[in-house]
């Protein structure tokens, strides 16, 4: 046996060689299968580790730098591979799938330093221990591999350049189509989760790669099983909460759904319920207790106010005096329901339109939205599309509020969106408009403005009081506007004295029902920058400012919760 040839740095496609078995891999032909799956198994292991990131980081602050770090790793992994041939092993391949069982514990420790770290810090040091080697080493590997192609015929640039951007740009295929689609299925089986997903990539890697150094992960595999609060979802809830208990938190149910990483939790020592999507709280109410009986509390109240202000829009006096008996409603956005809870209530036929069934469903079971509402569970946008074409004017009432994670759904702020929402709306109908959002910040005056060019006669209210000890003002807000204003301008919108019956058991409604004078927000709408709207296909002036909308709530979403209760997702 003639004796092996010492591996040195190569870059020209003329130095390539062309024999049928390269650096111990089998010949080019059946590399193909090997080299797809590796690179679609990297694709998904991008996803999944957005995925993972989501509930600690939220989905923006998680992404921001996600692909320049992809980008970054191919570059270094194809062009510099001459020089990692010096310091990496030549079973690099066999580690792969060592790495990837580990990365699951990686994480975990890393996400207890979430608080120190923030939201722009803690996902790239995240991911810079954890996705980013992973898929070096994958590029690596698949880079070394198709050296065996025979591309002497092409011209040699051609030939140098075809393995990395052909390599690269199917990931990109692969990557683009799973994270597109990805959320579909999230939650169907136990394979399909974060936990899951990851042991389904680690196995993967394992079966393209097994060795004998697969023993490494051993103590990995072990941890995730035994103890990894999150394998098998359904089943390991006790294991969670012995990690929650000393917080005074208990978790009811969860569940990887649509949108995110979705889950009830109940606080034991300040006595309120959230419902929690990622990093985010759609919502929440302060229970009843003897204490606060003591007080006067009679039913759950709603822990944020703007979810009562918004039910205020049915008071508007717009010269509709039907009974509320013979009105309908149409709620986009539910979160724990508090607002088409109490227009239900009311008597009025309420329609909901919510992205995601498990929030729909946790709202009914766990936050007492009443069943007797129609549910519509899907996408607003085509929703509005569909229904203000066949039935204009099918609504006396609509409630608008989609904020979530720090940002907005642009496409449901888009003039285009909010003047079907108009079309909805019955001749003497009202609409209030929950936003978030900073207003010293352009984006929020672009968002207003697109409001305002479609609903000309409203009123804007904050929640609360501006707090001179906070350096930003990122606030909730309502606008109150009405379809028609009869020639009243901005007076058109007025709010009817309510009654001991609109109040009910509520002492939040006797407080925020209808909004204070003294947060009014005396805003006013330059028709001359009707230039600057938020249009369909022309949203990324808003989604420019996403990343410091989204960083702001993560700060203000761990004053709400305790770090440890976002950590142990």
């Amino acid at each position: 046996m003639p004796p092996k040839t010492p591996r040195k740095p190569v870059t020209a496609s003329a130095a390539r060689p062309r024999s049928k078995k390269l650096n111990g891999h089998s010949g080019p032909l059946k590399l193909l299968p090997k080299v797809i799956a590796m690179l679609s198994l990297a694709a998904l292991s991008s996803s999944v580790s957005q995925l993972n990131l989501s509930p600690v980081y939220g989905v923006i602050p998680s992404y921001l730098y996600h692909q320049k770090a992809i980008t970054a790793t191919a570059f270094i992994a194809f062009m510099g591979r001459s020089a990692l041939n010096i310091y990496l092993p030549k079973n690099v391949e066999k580690y792969i799938p060592v790495l990837a069982f580990w990365i699951p514990n990686i994480q975990h420790v890393l996400f207890k330093f979430s608080g120190q770290l923030g939201p722009t810090y803690g996902p790239i040091l995240t991911e810079a221990l954890t996705f980013v080697p992973l898929l070096g080493l994958v590029f690596y590997t698949v880079s070394s591999m198709l050296d065996s192609l025979d591309l002497s015929e092409l011209n040699p640039v051609i030939a140098d350049m075809l393995p990395p951007v052909g390599s690269y740009f199917m990931f990109s295929i692969v990557e683009k189509t799973i994270s597109s689609s990805i959320s579909q299925w999230m939650g169907s089986t136990d394979l399909l989760t974060r936990s899951g997903l990851n042991f389904l990539i680690a196995a993967g890697f394992a079966a393209l790669s097994p060795s004998l150094l697969l023993l490494l992960a051993a103590p990995a595999l072990y941890h995730t099983i035994a103890f990894n609060p999150h394998q098998f979802p359904d089943r390991t809830i006790p294991t969670l909460n012995s990690a929650l208990q000393p917080h005074n938190f208990t978790l009811l149910a969860r569940h990887e759904s649509l949108t995110g990483y979705v889950s009830v939790l109940e606080s034991s020592s300040s006595h309120f319920r959230v419902l929690r999507c990622d990093h985010s709280l759609l919502g929440g109410e302060w229970l009843v207790t003897p204490q606060r009986q003591q007080h006067g509390q009679r039913v759950p109240e709603s822990i944020y106010q703007v979810f009562t202000m918004l039910e205020g829009v049915r008071l508007l006096e717009t010269g509709d005096n039907r009974p509320e008996s013979e009105k309908s409603a149409l709620v986009i956005g539910l979160g724990v329901g508090t607002a088409p809870k109490a227009l239900i209530e009311r008597g009025i036929n309420t329609t909901v339109v919510e992205l995601d069934p498990i929030v729909h469903e946790y709202a009914m079971s766990y936050f007492g939205l009443p069943a007797n509402h129609t549910a519509a569970i899907e996408d607003a946008v085509p929703f509005v599309e569909r229904t203000s074409a066949k039935t204009p004017g099918a609504f006396d009432v609509i409630i608008h509020d989609v904020f979530t994670g720090g940002a907005e759904p642009a496409s449901l702020f888009t003039l285009e969106f909010l003047e079907r929402l108009k079309a909805l709306l019955s001749e003497k109908g009202a609409i209030a408009i929950n936003y978030a959002g900073d207003l010293a910040l352009p984006s929020t005056r672009l968002v207003l403005n697109t409001i305002y060019t479609a609903f000309p006669n409203c009123r804007l209210f904050r929640d609360s009081p501006p707090n001179p000890a906070v350096p930003t003002d990122f606030i909730n807000m309502v606008l109150y506007c009405v379809k028609n204003d009869e020639g009243k301008g901005k007076e058109a919108v007025r709010f009817r004295k309510p009654t001991e019956q609109d109040f009910g058991k509520s002492l939040a409604k006797r407080q925020h029902l209808v909004p204070k004078v003294e947060l009014e927000i005396d805003f006013v709408f330059d028709p001359d920058e009707k230039k600057d709207l938020l249009k369909k296909g022309n949203t990324h002036e808003l989604e420019r400012h996403h990343a410091d909308s989204a960083r702001s709530h993560w700060k203000i979403m761990r004053t709400v919760l305790p770090d440890a209760v976002w950590e142990n997702w």
